[in-house]
């Protein structure tokens, strides 16, 4: 096996550090994609609830409009 000459260990240790820096900014592109999903996951219950509570308001407007049109009918 033939030894490695010094520019050939710069040359590795170059691509290492490279690999090393795009670890990094893989990390921490991971870490700002999981701060978005918890965001997004945040105001998508939000938006349910609201969702929930409209439609729970719509439905009891019917229902009072039916009961109110039922007793009009009576006059």
């Amino acid at each position: 096996m033939v030894p490695l000459s010094d520019r050939e260990i710069g040359v590795i240790e170059q691509k290492i550090s490279n690999i090393e820096h795009r670890i990094r900014n893989d990390k921490m592109i991971i870490d700002a994609l999981g701060n978005q999903i918890s965001v997004l996951r945040l105001e998508l219950n939000q938006f349910k609830h609201r969702a929930y509570g409209i439609s729970s308001a719509v439905l009891v407007l019917l229902g009072l409009l039916s009961v109110l049109i039922d007793f009009l009918k009576g006059f």
